[in-house]
């Protein structure tokens, strides 16, 4: 499949923005899609089309994707990145934090699938991809609402891949492991231990972005993105089973303010 348009949320800082830069120059158009408006980016790329919406907002979604559609400007790739993460400190279930996680992670995404399923375009391949995280195999103490959201992303896609198999649109997520992004990195506020096994096994901005984009042309159904990522679950699983309570009883985010991540 060769890229001609691609639509990117979360595009602030992060993978979603090295994505924007990556396209950019390989001569795809893109859209970028973000919450606030972002002046650097915009001065530095006037060829992106920039659409500022709350990918919450079921109405605003529908009618950017509608309204595409309407113009002949649908996207041939889709990259769903938009996705926060709120590391949780108490032994209480946050609500709020739990539905403002599963609002952006979960129905951010749903809200641009449900039009392209609902009002399909006939004729032209079309890729969407999920941005999931190996985070939903082993239980984090830290982030329970993130893992949650992920969780039931990568059901749903699981599910829409077997579906659509046989149709123009392909379902597809990319797994990661660790990423140099703001979401990976808050290591003030992790065990020291922690930081690290991060340190080894994460991948770069540019080297993740490179293999999204490599991914996203092809019709496989899932990237785990980086390998050194299974080395570290692997041993996270080891070491939860021989040590009683090995993360669980390390909760050193108590009692400490929470300081959200900035949006990926």
């Amino acid at each position: 499949m060769q890229v001609k348009r691609v639509l990117i949320t979360g595009t602030t800082s992060g993978l979603g923005r090295a994505l924007v830069e990556h396209y950019v120059a390989s001569g795809v158009k893109v859209i970028a899609v973000n919450r606030r408006r972002l002046a650097d980016l915009e001065a530095r790329h006037p060829a992106v089309r920039f659409e500022c919406l709350d990918v919450r907002s079921a109405p605003e979604v529908e009618a950017l994707v509608r309204g595409l559609a309407a113009s002949g400007e649908l996207p041939d790739v889709f990259i769903l990145n938009a996705g926060i993460n709120r590391l949780d400190n108490d032994e209480a279930l946050d609500l709020p934090l739990y539905r403002e996680v599963m609002e952006t992670n979960l129905y951010g995404v749903l809200n641009f699938v449900a039009p392209l399923i609902q009002s399909p375009v006939s004729g032209v391949e079309r890729h969407v991809v999920a941005i999931s995280s190996l985070a939903t195999q082993a239980g984090n103490p830290y982030a329970l609402g993130y893992q949650t959201s992920k969780k039931a992303l990568t059901a749903c896609f699981e599910v829409w891949s077997d579906m659509y198999a046989r149709t123009d649109l392909v379902f597809k997520q990319v797994v990661l492991g660790p990423v140099q992004t703001s979401i990976y990195t808050m290591d003030d506020q992790l065990p020291r231990w922690t930081v690290r096994i991060k340190a080894w096994s994460s991948a770069s901005l540019n080297d993740t972005a490179r293999a999204v984009a490599n991914f996203a042309e092809t019709r496989r159904a899932k990237l785990i993105y980086p390998w050194r990522a299974f080395a570290t679950f692997g041993a996270l699983r080891v070491a939860r089973r021989v040590v009683p309570g090995f993360l669980q009883g390390r909760r050193t985010l108590a009692g400490r303010p929470r300081r959200a991540s900035p949006d990926r």
